[in-house]
């Protein structure tokens, strides 16, 4: 089979890593074939096995695309150590706000919390795994800092609370896209206040 021109391949290959993101997000690993994906694309299963050997190498390029999309949005400015932390922390708030906004998570993004487990699926769960950790990591440092400088006191619970920010960003993200801009907002902003007035110690209230 002759190679196709490279703005041909790189139309095919967009084609199907939107379709696969779309369709991933929407059902799951187990509710999308690559059959499912080769008619969404318009492509045949021959075009698609051509760029993915497997569906599972198509579901994790898929999912680091959504990491992706994580870490521009939230994440990134949490690891930027220059940045003050309690501004950082009101970042990840802005940022989940922005991320709802993607149109790539339009139809939705909960499927891709729908991993099965099985040992052909074992290297998608720990990239999963591998990304909460990382970005547990990041939020902890961040309120790491912002006990140092001496504005949040979270006694006990630093790790408790890094684990219970990353829950509380993926419960967010996968209900909220059905929401206005302006109730998500209102959501994310009593959120943020509730955090401040737990364990902020300077009393004062973001403007979110």
């Amino acid at each position: 089979m002759a190679r196709k021109p490279a703005h041909e391949q790189f139309d095919t290959l967009k084609a199907i890593q939107d379709c696969a993101f779309d369709l991933f997000g929407r059902y799951g690993f187990d509710g999308v074939s690559i059959g499912d994906i080769s008619v969404a694309a318009k492509l045949s299963k021959g075009a698609l096995y051509w760029h993915y050997p497997s569906k599972e190498a198509l579901y994790l390029a898929c999912l680091k695309r959504l990491h992706s999309l994580f870490d521009h949005y939230i994440f990134d400015t949490v690891r930027t150590q220059g940045v003050d932390p309690v501004e950082g922390v009101l970042s990840l708030f802005n940022g989940i706000s922005k991320l709802l906004q993607d149109p790539l998570i339009g139809n939705g993004i909960a499927g891709y919390w729908l991993i099965p487990d099985s040992p052909e699926t074992a290297g998608l769960a720990a990239e999963q795994r591998g990304f909460e950790a990382r970005s547990t990591l990041a939020v902890r440092d961040l309120l790491s800092r912002a006990i140092d400088m001496g504005r949040f006191d979270l006694g006990g619970d630093l790790d408790d609370m890094s684990r219970a920010i990353i829950s509380i960003i993926e419960a967010v993200v996968l209900p909220l896209r059905h929401q206005t801009p302006d109730e998500v907002r209102g959501t994310l902003g009593a959120l943020a206040r509730t955090l401040f007035r737990a364990y902020d110690k300077s009393g004062m209230l973001p403007q979110f």
